[in-house]
């Protein structure tokens, strides 16, 4: 390592003493070299990501290692052009407090952006929900996140928003919860109705029986008893067994002449004639 310092010290000062023409020549090889590395390491992450790295994280990095690269480029080119960067880098480290200052909510993005990317409570694809925001992960910036909404529409937000929140993933785990509540009416058998969830669920392979599907009155209501399933599935069927079976508990409860109720209320009119 000393030598290889000692050899691109007397390079540097070689070119040094050669005309204006050679150390433009020098600065433009050094352009290049950067430029290079950024392409190699672009095609390196796009590498990974096929090897299985989170693409969510992809911008990311990639901002981070331009950014150095590009301190480093300037900073050689400076010194091959002759400017003293060591008189520059005090200035900058003198300014440093200001700056910091200046760009706070920046670098509060910044840094909450790094602890997303090391913590990882979401990858690129996840559905997640933070206060307002809801969509699927695209990718994690510098500065910002990136979602797209259900309905497909894009949405960037500040890093610091997100990790200032509570985060709820829906994709992250494998398996989900899947609920569905029914109100009866107070006539009818609620263990009937309870019987045709039962068959329902028993009919449907994607419904997990480990852990096992639950069957009960839930709550009595002012103008419905409620009755509810649960059961598990994974986390990529749950939407399409929500909504098809809230249709279909609907259709079998008419077929077995069980009434789902519309709100109702008994008024009593007293005449004090």
């Amino acid at each position: 390592m000393d030598k290889m310092k000692e050899f691109w010290g007397s390079w540097v000062n070689h070119m040094m003493d050669h005309s204006m023409l050679q150390r433009l020549l020098m600065a433009f090889v050094i352009l290049v070299v950067a430029k290079v590395l950024l392409v190699v390491f672009r095609r390196a992450i796009d590498h990974a990501e096929h090897k299985g790295f989170d693409k969510a994280a992809k911008p990311l990095i990639y901002s981070l290692f331009s950014y150095c690269i590009y301190i480093v480029t300037l900073l050689l080119i400076l010194h091959v052009l002759g400017v003293n960067t060591a008189g520059l880098v005090a200035m900058v480290g003198a300014a440093s407090l200001a700056i910091g200052l200046a760009l706070k909510d920046t670098l509060s993005n910044i840094a909450s952006g790094l602890l997303l990317l090391f913590l990882r409570p979401f990858k690129a694809g996840d559905y997640i929900e933070c206060g307002s925001i809801k969509g699927n992960i695209v990718g994690i910036g510098l500065f910002n996140t990136t979602f797209k909404t259900v309905d497909g529409l894009f949405v960037s937000a500040p890093n610091s928003a997100l990790w200032g929140q509570p985060i709820v993933n829906f994709s992250k785990n494998p398996l989900r919860r899947l609920e569905i509540t029914v109100g009866i009416d107070y006539g009818d058998s609620a263990e009937k109705a309870l019987d045709v969830m039962r068959d329902v669920v028993a009919g449907e392979p994607l419904f997990l029986l480990k852990p096992e599907p639950q069957f009960f009155v839930s709550s009595l209501e002012d103008s419905s008893v409620n009755v509810t399933f649960r059961a598990w599935a994974r986390t990529q069927d749950y939407f399409n067994l929500r909504w098809k079976y809230t249709a279909e508990i609907k259709k079998r409860f008419a077929e077995e002449n069980i009434t789902i109720p519309f709100p109702q209320r008994t008024v009593h009119v007293v005449d004090k004639a």
